[in-house]
């Protein structure tokens, strides 16, 4: 708002920071026809006014207290944060319901497909929630940054309250940490107790005992008698799954301290699928898979576990989240358990099996499932971006927001009192409780090793699920000719984008640096 008086020959302006400043009458405009005394004389009877000058004065406070800043300078207005959730409703619409509750700001949030995310040129938002596996095709289109140290240093974030594994391997490529964890789930053992009792059996801690009782099992009379009974055993076999339980079975055989190379070697990365500790997986897969029937061959780790739940089974391998369903007529008598491990490794070096020091290893396979938020590279507002996905992944809300995906579990060891919020209703307590604690005990492990999370990592997949299905179906399955073609296929993969940029990128998404050693 301004306001003006004269003065002759002078005329003053006050303008909307209350500033008087002289102005003078361009060319062609002509004085008002007041006089000197009368225009002066009537300044005043004006001021004179109560109303009028109380308006005056209030205008001119309200132009100064008006300032966008302390300083002076006006304050920069930043458009609103938008976060996309990639491929999970569920999730995104618990953070629309938490932010409005808690944050004084206006976010969007939107869920988008993943297919359709992929094919953006870019993602014009601030934050991205995805599945942990996508991180290095992210990292290589350039599309997400670094958290910000001082993000990853704040209280909200708490790094030594998230488990081991997800801190040091899940959310971190190289040695930069690229995102902060909503939960990722392992596989685990499932067992009934009073039925492997009746053969004497004890929980499998290795790969050897887990099929010796599936072949017990499967010999027996238990099958047949029982009316709910259909499998001695049922694992994750759905084609999108299957190279990840591969893999998680070969991993207690292929990590270890003296082995760097895993799926890819370490120096000029070429695929290493054909060596015998993944032959050897190749082949246990091959004869448990025999045993399930048909019924059971297509599940997903959840669906494996809900078949176990609902008794279809002795043995299971899959997981547990909220939204799995428990019948009323679940045992007693179910126990939970890490994965099978191996008693022996394959040593590369001497080319020969090697007895591992101590009891079998079990080696958890990381980011098969999960969700980890990232920032944007396009993001204009880093640390404010940073900042809200502390807050979304923090302690306050983390029992809160990551339940609501069914891809993930508990993440942090501060959580394990409120487990039953990733957990499903109907779980017998004791089972519940020990759930949750051998999850948490194997995130917090040091053996454990990342799932493929490299660019192409869909094609790389593609070529194994194939490979492992007319595996699984054939009547004289050679699982090592099987697995050097596919290694002869990863390569290929591999060369299209070159060995040096793929070597780097595997070393990075194992948790190294650009170098071997």
């Amino acid at each position: 708002m301004r306001f003006a008086f004269f003065v002759p020959q002078v005329h003053f302006l006050a303008d909307a920071d209350c500033r008087i400043r002289p102005i003078r009458l361009p060319c062609g405009f002509s004085e008002p026809n007041i006089s000197p005394l009368r225009t002066v004389d009537s300044m005043f009877t004006i001021l004179r006014s109560p109303l009028i000058f109380l308006s005056c004065v209030v205008l001119c406070v309200g132009c100064n207290g008006g300032k966008d800043s302390s300083d002076g300078k006006p304050k920069l207005q930043t458009a609103p944060l938008a976060i996309t959730v990639v491929d999970d409703v569920d999730l995104a619409e618990r953070i629309k319901l938490e932010i409005s509750a808690r944050l004084e700001e206006t976010i969007e949030v939107e869920n988008v497909k993943r297919e359709i995310f992929w094919n953006q040129e870019r993602p014009a938002r601030d934050i991205v929630i995805y599945p942990p596996a996508m991180m290095g095709e992210l990292i290589q289109r350039d599309w997400i940054v670094p958290v910000p140290s001082a993000t990853l240093a704040s209280e909200e974030v708490a790094q030594d309250d998230i488990v081991q594994a997800i801190r040091q391997k899940e959310i971190r490529w190289g040695d930069k940490t690229y995102a902060l964890p909503l939960g990722s789930p392992v596989l685990m053992l499932m067992v009934r107790t009073d039925l492997m009792k009746q053969f004497n059996l004890e929980i499998p801690t290795t790969w050897q005992e887990y099929a010796t009782a599936v072949e017990t099992i499967h010999g027996s009379d238990l099958l047949k008698s029982s009316e709910t009974l259909g499998a001695a055993t049922i694992e994750p076999l759905e084609a999108a799954y299957l190279p990840n339980l591969f893999l998680a079975r070969s991993a207690a055989y292929v990590k270890h301290n003296d082995n760097l190379s895993t799926y890819f070697d370490y120096t000029d990365g070429k695929a290493r699928l054909s060596s015998p500790g993944f032959v050897r997986a190749a082949e246990e897969l091959t004869s448990i898979a025999k045993t399930i029937p048909g019924e059971f061959s297509t599940l997903s780790p959840q669906a494996s576990a809900q078949a176990f739940l609902a008794g279809k089974s002795v043995m299971a391998i899959g997981w547990l989240n909220s939204s799995t369903l428990v019948p009323d007529t679940v045992s007693p008598d179910i126990a939970f358990a890490p994965i099978p491990g191996s008693a022996e490794i394959y040593q590369t070096q001497g080319n020969t099996w090697v007895p591992r020091q101590g009891p079998p290893v079990s080696v958890a396979l990381l980011s098969t499932s999960g969700m980890v938020g990232s920032v944007s590279k396009v993001s204009g507002q880093t640390v404010h971006a940073a900042e809200v996905l502390a807050t979304l992944t923090g302690t306050e809300l983390a029992a809160l927001i990551s339940p609501a995906s069914r891809r993930t579990t508990l993440y942090r060891t501060s959580s394990l009192s409120m487990a039953d919020a990733w957990l499903p209703k109907g779980l017998p307590g004791g089972a519940l409780r020990q759930y949750a604690s051998v999850s948490t005990k194997q995130l917090q492990s040091t053996e454990t090793l990342s799932s493929l999370r490299i660019a192409q990592r869909k094609q790389y997949e593609e070529a194994l699920s194939e490979t492992l299905r007319k595996l699984m179906t054939s009547e004289s399955p050679n699982a090592e000719a099987a697995l050097k073609e596919v290694s002869e296929a990863w390569d290929a993969i591999s060369e299209k984008k070159g060995m040096a940029q793929h070597t780097d990128a595997f070393r990075r998404s194992q948790g190294s640096g650009a170098t071997p050693f």
